[in-house]
């Protein structure tokens, strides 16, 4: 029998409300019911036997990675979340201790150090100081190639039992590794690889999975680094780069079943590698002021794709130098290019937020070149309390336009919900009579769910009088949403609604019940 302990339930909550169940989708709305009927909820959980625990309907995405590349990204249910991130957390110190130390400044992602408020890796170990140490062994002279390596479909395909080995290396919890093993074979069905992409959680387990990779590198005396699924593996010859690069590649397919990406795999000199993979100002033409942005932030080891960078968190001296450049003109610069750059356009547009700027209008006539950044476009969108009610109204029905245009943004339901998201706040972009319309059109939970909140919040009555009755016809998903969203009807009808329900919820639809009682759209 393993029972988790309360603490580690309610750190798994407190992650979920401060960072989100991922860094892709919305956070769902479940997590502030959760909160609410916390005492319940935590009185349920802890006498769960989590080795027997039965997993609960997750969703599956397919989301942008780049201009033109996908990842299929998974949502979990909030429970199963909860319980997910909440085991992983018991035994993440141990993990940590089987790694290779951070004081060896190799391994630079996912570094367990949680605190009492969410937060689960030291913020200060990143991509940054992973580009950083790469930078002062290149600076040493002692290497003539570097090695570029990329794991191809790193999560996706990554071995069930050489996770449940690896954990059961790491840890004397073997109880726990059991549970995860068994609750992700009921996630991955009949395959017996893959772990959740999006969850925080799924971050260290594949950091402990390869660390037996990192282990043998440095027993043959390898000089690297790693982020995640990059290496960065530095050498004294072609040959030696050869040799080193096989013994990787033959190493992850023997052990993991794993390759390597062979369009990001390569062997470079250390001048390549310094021109391409190392930002300074010694490495551009300072002719632009994306340029002039990235040598500002390469001198403190910001350059990061893979994290936001945070302008409040910036040095004083660093933030007037930012301030003092054309943010609207880099943004612009960036449209003008044949390809978007990330990390800039999302620390632009965050920015520009924290500014309350306004370039709609820009990113609009050109959101096909923001298709990779759509969910930073929505927020900034959000961000704007300074628009006129009318101009609000407007952009509302544009963005909901979008969604039946010939634009990019439209044909994922990744980029629909996020557009449905705003409608569900508040009522301020109006539009109200469209989301019927839409609901008919998207056939997907993603876009569905979005919309019966939006219906919620719109308060239109009618349509959740047309659907009460049949609630339990639909998934888990959406008859959450709709216990939520349904709590627009009056409340004598809403009342004897939600009585008429509760003999037959589950407590994650009890604690909606509970939650929408309290804060009806």
């Amino acid at each position: 029998m393993l029972k988790l302990q309360p603490r580690s339930l309610e750190w798994a909550l407190n992650h979920a409300l401060e960072y989100g169940d991922t860094d892709i989708f919305p956070v769902p709305f479940e997590f502030e019911a959760i909160k609410h009927d916390w005492e319940n909820i935590i009185s349920w959980l802890q006498d769960v036997n989590v080795l027997e625990w039965t997993t609960r309907p997750f969703r599956r995405s397919l989301t942008p990675k780049n201009r033109f590349g996908f990842r299929i990204s998974t949502q979990l249910d909030p429970i199963d979340y909860l319980i997910y991130t909440a085991l992983v957390y018991e035994i993440g110190t141990d993990i940590e201790n089987r790694r290779v130390s951070t004081e060896r400044n190799i391994v630079h992602s996912y570094r367990f150090n949680p605190d009492r408020n969410g937060k689960f890796f030291d913020e200060t170990k990143n991509f940054g100081t992973f580009t950083s140490t790469a930078r002062e062994h290149v600076e040493t002279e002692q290497f003539s190639y570097v090695i570029i390596a990329d794991i191809s479909d790193f999560f996706a395909k990554l071995y069930s039992h050489r996770l449940e080995n690896a954990l059961r290396s790491a840890t004397t919890k073997t109880n726990h590794a059991k549970a995860l093993i068994n609750i992700m074979s009921q996630w991955n069905e009949h395959f017996s690889y893959g772990i959740p992409i999006g969850p925080s959680a799924s971050n260290l387990l594949s950091e402990i999975a390869i660390d037996d990779v990192d282990r043998i590198l440095l027993s043959e005396g390898k000089t690297y680094v790693r982020y995640s699924d990059d290496f960065r593996i530095f050498c004294t010859s072609y040959r030696d780069a050869h040799e080193t690069l096989a013994l990787l590649a033959h190493d992850l397919f023997e052990n993991h079943g794993l390759t390597l990406q062979q369009s990001k795999t390569k062997i470079i000199t250390v001048e390549q590698f310094n021109e391409h993979y190392l930002r300074g100002v010694e490495h551009h033409e300072l002719d632009t002021l994306s340029n002039r942005f990235y040598e500002i932030i390469s001198k403190i080891g910001l350059d990061n794709p893979y994290d936001p960078i945070d302008f409040d968190d910036l040095e004083p001296s660093v933030q007037e130098e930012i301030v003092n450049l054309n943010l609207e003109e880099i943004l612009q610069e960036q449209i003008s290019s044949d390809e978007l750059d990330i990390p800039i356009t999302k620390f632009i547009l965050r920015r520009l937020a924290q500014l309350e700027y306004n370039v709609v209008e820009m990113i609009l006539e050109n959101v096909d070149k923001f298709y990779p950044v759509f969910k930073d476009v929505v927020k900034y969108i959000a961000s704007l309390n300074n628009l006129e009610e009318d101009d609000r109204h407007n952009l509302g029905e544009r963005l909901l336009n979008l969604l039946s245009s010939d634009s990019i943004v439209s044909h994922l339901e990744f980029h629909r919900q996020w557009v449905l998201s705003l409608f569900i706040e508040d009522t301020e972009w109006n539009n109200i009579d469209r989301f019927v319309e839409l609901y008919n059109k998207f056939e997907d939970s993603y876009s569905r769910r979005k919309i019966i909140l939006s219906l919620g919040r719109a308060n239109q009555e009618h349509w959740f009088r047309s659907k009460k009755r049949y609630l339990f016809d639909f998934n888990t998903w959406l008859r959450r949403a709709i216990i939520a969203g349904g709590s627009c009807l009056p409340t004598d009808e809403r009342k004897h609604w939600y009585q008429s329900l509760e003999s037959r919820l589950d407590p994650l639809e009890k604690a909606v019940v509970k939650w929408a009682r309290s804060n009806p759209f």
